[in-house]
């Protein structure tokens, strides 16, 4: 899927973002290599809620332990 933004974002504002998935190897506690075909990330306000309403593809699911609830709860897959 493919979003179509409808937020106002100038070309050189810097904002908040949380990356949730990424093209490098990431390795969990328990050994397991989890590697993503994209990089993505979520644009958060300063209380760290989602701007969006809607997050495409799977997550890590040390996000929920970092407290990211809301993102998680968006998600349609936690890895």
């Amino acid at each position: 899927k493919d979003a179509l933004p409808q937020m106002p974002l100038e070309r050189s504002e810097v904002i908040r973002a949380v990356i949730v998935r990424t093209c490098k190897e990431f390795k969990c506690e328990d050994g397991i290599i989890i590697r993503y075909d994209d990089n993505a990330a979520v644009i958060i306000d300063q209380k760290g809620n989602p701007k969006g309403t809607r997050v495409f593809g799977a997550i890590a699911e040390e996000l929920r332990e970092l407290n990211f609830t809301k993102i998680v709860s968006l998600a349609p897959e936690v890895l």
